[in-house]
């Protein structure tokens, strides 16, 4: 695939983190293995997600949690988790991807909820897991 806009993915609606010898990871029952569209904003992602699922107007996205691969030395390989909370950590998120890890498959858990429901609070399972993402430098 050439496109520098689409990145294969993996999304794991209302899944869960779970840690294991090499980090932390994602579990799902029903996982969708998809090219995610390049965003810059956080609504944009989020909108991509739903029309992904077939799921627009009939559910939110809450929180987005991104899986990065991170390479300690002497190669040792451990995943860590990134919270996507605004549009600064969309744009670091995909600049990370291309920069680190384009060999690897973006992976994406996220919350949903119905539409017709108010904000949800924090989900009990991820609470307190992991920290934001930070903006690398460009």
């Amino acid at each position: 695939m050439s496109d520098p806009n689409l990145v294969v993915g993996t999304l794991y609606p209302d899944g869960e983190m779970n840690r294991g010898v090499d980090g932390v990871g994602f579990v799902c029952l029903n996982l969708i293995l998809c090219y995610v569209q390049r965003a810059d904003i956080l609504d944009e992602l989020k909108n991509f997600i739903l029309r992904t699922m077939g799921a627009v107007g009939r559910k939110h996205v809450g929180r987005i949690a991104y899986r990065l691969l991170n390479i300690l030395p002497p190669y040792e390989y451990k995943f860590k988790i990134f919270w996507v909370e605004g549009d600064v950590h969309v744009r670091a998120m995909f600049e990370l991807h291309q920069r680190y890890g384009p060999r690897q498959v973006m992976e994406l858990l996220f919350e949903t909820r119905d539409a017709s429901r108010s904000e949800a609070g924090p989900s009990s399972t991820w609470a307190g897991q992991v920290g934001p993402i930070a903006a690398p430098p460009l």
